[in-house]
């Protein structure tokens, strides 16, 4: 698990696509809120495939599948208080039919 708090914890996301889909949607976030740094808006989570366990399902605001570059993330938001959020992003395979 990997939890970014701040612009300069994005190098540790090593999925280049997901890195600056989370870098993008947090400067937009920022500049919505008139805010100078992330702990003011909340953190991103990205998981491993294997810690499913760790996706709150029922804390969750809504889960969509997002499609980043060739992966594929389930991706949902846990509000912790009405000026701070969570953003997860765990990898999943989609079977398309």
């Amino acid at each position: 698990m990997i939890k970014v708090t701040n612009l300069q914890e994005m190098n540790r996301i090593e999925n280049g696509s997901l890195q600056m889909h989370i870098q993008k949607k947090a400067e937009a976030m920022m500049q919505e809120y008139q805010v100078e740094n992330m702990d003011d808006i909340g953190c991103f989570v990205i998981l491993e495939k294997e810690e499913f366990a760790c996706v709150p399902m029922n804390e969750l605001e809504f889960v969509e599948v997002l499609e980043i570059g060739a992966e594929s993330y389930l991706h949902g938001v846990r509000i912790i208080d009405e000026s701070c959020g969570e953003d997860i992003y765990l990898p999943v395979e989609v079977v398309r039919c």
